[in-house]
């Protein structure tokens, strides 16, 4: 038998910014440049969102489709790289006109 202890705290909570402003200015430069419907969800991994979350930011992740990430030859295909440039200019020039 085995008496222990164990201390532990939680350093980032999950969490899902709620539709807004953000939100739908990501949504419609996606659907711009890519003709894709998007939808809010919580898969992958972990990131420095969570930090920054409880700030009251609203938050989001956006990126090239990477299924090599943190492996070996992690890589990306550089037209998706293009896109996604144009794709955070439109997020930019909705959140701001």
């Amino acid at each position: 038998e085995l008496d222990y202890d164990i201390d532990w705290s939680i350093s980032g909570y999950p969490f899902l910014t709620p539709e807004g402003e953000l939100v739908a200015a990501a949504q419609q430069a996606i659907k711009q440049h890519t003709g894709l419907t998007t939808s809010l969800e919580t898969t992958g991994g972990t990131s420095d969102g969570r930090f920054i979350a409880p700030t009251g930011a609203q938050v989001l992740e956006l990126g090239p489709v990477n299924e090599s990430i943190h492996k070996l030859n992690e890589h990306v295909n550089t037209r998706e790289l293009d896109q996604l440039s144009e794709i955070y200019q439109s997020i930019l020039d909705n959140l701001l006109s």
